[in-house]
């Protein structure tokens, strides 16, 4: 019976609603009411009395009228979202079309709206159905496919290679399960949560898992029953997603557990009431493509990956994921079902689980040989070989067994079919970081294999064989073999020229970097030694070879990069790696620093500096941070006392960059706050370097150049724009500027620079400036610049080469403004060390006031120090007198030489002086630490007879090595500790 009724407006909502009763107590109802001029329909059939009491089996007659409204609400956004192009006609033909959408309806292919709308009338029919006791209209297979394919067909890519695939993303409020309304249908979700992020994958299991619940409340009929096809589109799903580390670390169960439990649902038994009566034993019985997405998907799966980096996204919501527990919906429908599990302390359990499906896909491709069977089983040899692959470059446990079974696979799938390129790029892939010898030999026969191909009718793919042979190149510079590397790069270069795989293979440039970076280190002597792989060539001849060589190698490389420019192609994009490498190369030829080989060093950096205006001015290429660290360090290694040249040329070259900056910021419009810290450069390393070879110099004006551009590189940061900063409401925060700040480096290396210069009157001053200066920034909240023990030591030497000139405590001799810097750094949790103490010494000894009163003050402060430093190593765990002390907590030779030196400085001739100086000698006897400085300071401290008597001879030309060996037991330089 079929029953339309015309609304008027003068029936009530009440009339209405006692009609609807009315039907639906006689009728199978599917009602839908609309005011006005529309109408109100209701489709029902007639039932027997019976049927009204009892539960009827499916009739899936008026099933049809219900899915053409369903594909009706789907299908129209497939045909009416049109884009149109058009010109406008003020303006040419060829310029600025404008794109504009025809009807604004959403793509079905990127919005799941119209999916959605498709599921509530489909959980409306199941709901009715359950309500009504099997009354109403019955969904069937054809009902959940339209509805499936509506999630199916969204986007499983952004489009965008950088970006994860986690594909269409929405968020919707979690359902109700249609049979039971107070429960909720997605497992493991709270019925309090608002909101929870759903995938296409996530909603073609929560289908899935709805059609097995109806299929099981209706006696498992074949008309509900999902199909292989259904189960295979949610394994494929579930295989594509494996890998994707992001959504998989938010999730219970990864995707390949759960794509494993799938399969292991689908060969379950019905349950025994439902056996009995005719139907097929399993559930579903999976085919050979299932399994191959089962193997993709265990093959992909990487627990280390994921749950190392389980919750560290930053940018993450944080809102609940779906997870199906499938375990717990065969427990409901009485199916005997286990959980499974990847332990994650078992190495590459995953893959072991795939190969034990692999061995039943085998098997069953051996009963079913066809066309379909076999390229599902070549499908997971593929996946397979490559989850071997991935998982010996990814980790460390059981890598050669991985390589080892990479290899078999391979060999297992050319036999069957053949092969696609991309196997054998991730095998060489694997043996590319394989520790073994022959590893190599191997990766080059595989690629030897893949190359044959070229001769056959199998397409290869360009950058799978671009692949193979950076890896193939790896493989040989991983063994140091740089003439092998070198002999493939050629016959990559080779390969391209032929033009056999057309435009789209072009070498990459990392195979020319890597093949540069072998012959940098590359040692022929190394071969037949166990010293294989060292860093420093022990040859000079063998350093300028492998320059030369892979300066050639470079210039391959440029010409590569020509071709493709000529080309109007911007995909081959050179960087600074290759060059880098090559100058570093050049650096290493450089010999000890003396003054023969200061000219032809000087010669060699300026031809490594070279490579840089090549790269630069005429291939276009940008330098990068370490670009200028290699050229600035070696600048600063040739800086010596007498060849103050070098420290002028390495301030020349950051100048440069400077200069460069400068420019940029002046012509450039880029937004400063869009800039990192790490894309400003000259950095304080470079800075530092700089700085460094000035104080090599050990003159006075390296110490002068060394302030100026510290100077400079305050004014700049004060002036810098900033770019971000820390959290606002910190009581301090440093603001992070387009310029380089200063550090304790910095400052620790200018102090030291004035420290050592004697020349200089305003040493000490200038010394004692900038740890005010460090210590005004600490004070302010900058716990970065808290001076250190290095700077407090080395203000405290500056005191010895020069007189205090400053506006400080002028009342003070030096003795006493160096006590004063050693309770400034005890008051601030600072530990003076034994140089900070012999510096002290040092200091007191070098009073040049004639003033007895100053010398007495300057001596006690001298003794005082020397006692502290002996309790210090008193209080230490080794005080065996016979043992060396390794820290730099106690006396050394400089200490007993140092004191003795205050003796004679400080004290009058007198017996006093002579048993003071008695006492010290014998300790540094005792102790180990006597030396030819000691055993000096002891002759010009006490007199002639007095001397001969302490060290028991009456020569007059002694010298330590005349003495006990006890007594310098502990001057090795081994034994001294800074």
């Amino acid at each position: 019976m079929k029953c339309s009724l015309q609304m008027n407006k003068s029936i009530t909502a009440i009339t209405t609603a006692l009609i609807l009763c009315t039907l639906t107590t006689q009728c199978c109802c599917f009602v839908s009411i609309n005011d006005g001029t529309n109408r109100l329909a209701a489709h029902y059939s007639t039932l027997s009395e019976e049927a009204q009491t009892a539960t009827q089996p499916p009739n899936f007659s008026a099933t049809a009228t219900f899915n053409h409204d369903i594909a009706r609400t789907l299908f129209p956004p497939l045909f009416f979202t049109l884009y149109h192009k058009y010109s406008n006609q003020n303006q040419q033909d060829d310029q600025e079309i404008a794109i504009r959408q025809h009807l604004k309806r959403p793509s079905p292919f990127e919005d799941p709206s119209s999916a959605q709308t498709a599921e509530r009338m489909l959980r409306r029919m199941m709901e009715n159905r359950y309500r009504s006791d099997g009354r109403t209209v019955c969904p069937d297979n054809r009902t959940f496919n339209l509805v499936a394919g509506s999630y199916g067909r969204l986007r499983c890519r952004n489009g965008v290679t950088k970006v994860p695939n986690i594909g269409v993303v929405w968020e919707e409020e979690p359902k109700l399960d249609p049979q039971y309304r107070m429960q909720m249908n997605n497992n493991n979700i709270d019925a309090t949560e608002e909101m929870i992020s759903m995938t296409s994958t996530d909603k073609l299991q929560e289908l899935l898992q709805l059609q097995l619940c109806l299929c099981h409340y209706e006696g498992w009929p074949d008309e509900i029953r999902p199909s292989v096809d259904i189960f295979k589109r949610v394994l494929r799903r579930l295989a594509w997603r494996s890998g994707n580390i992001e959504l998989n670390s938010r999730k219970q169960t990864s995707d390949a557990e759960q794509a494993l439990q799938w399969l292991k649902f689908m060969n379950t038994t019905l349950p025994q009431q439902f056996a009995l009566e005719g139907k097929h034993a399993t559930i579903c019985s999976p085919d050979s493509t299932s399994m191959s997405y089962v193997i993709e998907a265990l093959a992909s799966h990487r627990v280390q990956a994921y749950s190392e980096r389980k919750g560290t996204s930053k940018h993450q919501k944080t809102l609940p994921t779906m997870n199906i527990s499938i375990t717990e919906m065969a427990n409901e429908m009485d199916v005997q079902l286990e959980s499974t599990s990847i332990p994650q302390e078992v190495p590459f359990s995953a893959l072991q689980k795939a190969e034990e499906l692999l061995l039943m896909q085998e098997e069953m491709y051996e009963l079913h040989r066809n066309d379909k069977a076999k390229q599902a089983l070549a499908h997971s040899y593929k996946c397979l070989l490559e989850g071997f692959g991935r998982y010996a470059v990814t980790s460390g446990s059981s890598q050669n067994d991985a390589i080892k079974r990479a290899h078999e696979l391979l060999c297992r799938l050319e036999a069957l079919c053949d092969a696609p390129s991309s196997s054998y790029a991730s095998v060489i892939f694997a043996l590319s970081i394989s520790n073994r010898p022959s590893a190599a030999a191997v990766a080059e026969e595989v690629l030897n294999r893949m190359l044959s191909k070229l001769n056959s009718d199998q397409v290869l793919n360009a950058n799978d064989v671009s692949n193979a042979f950076s890896g193939c190149i790896a493989a040989y510079v991983k063994n140091h073999d740089a003439k092998n590397a070198d002999k493939i790069l050629f016959e990559m270069i080779k390969l391209y020229e032929s033009d056999e795989l057309g435009s789209d293979f072009v070498p990459e440039p990392r195979a020319f970097g890597t093949c540069i970076a072998a012959w940098s280190k590359y040692d022929p002597t190394s071969e037949k030694s166990n010293d294989r792989g060292r860093r420093w060539v022990s040859s000079p001849r063998q350093r300028l070879h492998n320059a030369d060589r892979a300066e050639s190698i470079l210039v391959e490389l440029e010409r590569v990069a020509r071709k493709e420019a000529a080309k109007n192609t911007n995909k081959y994009v050179l960087h600074a790696t290759p060059y880098n490498i090559a100058i570093l190369a050049r650096v290493q030829t450089l010999e000890t620093i003396s003054q023969k080989t200061r000219w032809s060093n000087e010669g060699i950096i300026l031809h490594a500096q070279s490579i840089l205006d090549h790269m630069e001015f005429e291939m276009g290429v940008a330098a990068d941070p370490y670009t200028y660290s290699i050229l600035l360090n070696a600048w600063t290694k040739q800086s010596c006392p007498g060849n103050e040249k070098a420290a002028d040329y390495a301030e020349e070259l950051l100048r440069r960059r400077i200069e460069d900056v400068d420019i940029s910021k002046i012509y450039s419009d880029d937004d400063p706050s869009a800039k990192t810290v790490d894309d400003v450069w000259p950095n304080v390393k470079h800075y530092s370097s700089v700085l460094k070879a000035h104080a090599n110099c050990r003159s006075p004006a390296g110490a002068r150049k060394a302030l100026s551009l510290l100077s400079e590189m305050e004014k700049r940061f004060y002036d810098a724009k900033v770019i971000s900063d820390d959290d606002e409401d910190a009581d301090f925060h440093v603001d992070q500027k387009d310029a380089a700040k200063p550090d304790l480096v910095c400052y620790s290396i200018v102090i030291d620079a004035f420290a050592k210069q004697k020349q200089l009157s305003e040493s000490s001053s200038v010394a004692f400036r900038l740890l005010r200066a460090m210590e005004e920034k600490y004070h302010a909240g900058d716990m970065s610049m808290k001076p250190n023990n290095r700077i407090y030591t080395a203000v405290i030497l500056s005191l010895a080469q020069s007189p205090y000139s400053g506006d400080e405590d002028v009342e003070l001799n030096n003795a006493q403004r160096a006590w004063s810097l050693l309770d400034e750094m005890k008051a601030n949790d600072v530990q003076p060390n034994s140089f900070t103490y012999n510096y002290i010494i040092n200091c007191c000894a070098q009073e040049a006031s004639h003033d007895e009163n100053e010398q007495r003050i300057s001596f006690e402060i001298a003794i005082k120090a020397f006692q502290e430093l002996r309790k210090m190593a008193a209080s230490s765990d080794n005080n065996d007198d016979d043992s060396c002390s390794t820290d730099a907590y106690h006396p050394d030779s400089f200490t007993y030489a140092f004191t003795l030196k205050a003796c004679t400085n400080l004290l009058p001739p007198s017996p006093f002086r002579t048993k003071v100086a008695t006492q010290v000698f014998k300790e540094s006897c005792k102790k180990g630490y006597c030396n030819d400085e000691v055993m000096k300071r002891l002759r010009w401290c006490v007199d002639t007879d007095n001397f001969h008597e302490l060290i028991g001879t009456d020569a007059r030309d002694v010298r330590i090595n005349d003495m006990p060996s006890s007594w310098s037991r502990c001057c090795l330089p081994s034994k001294r500790r800074r």
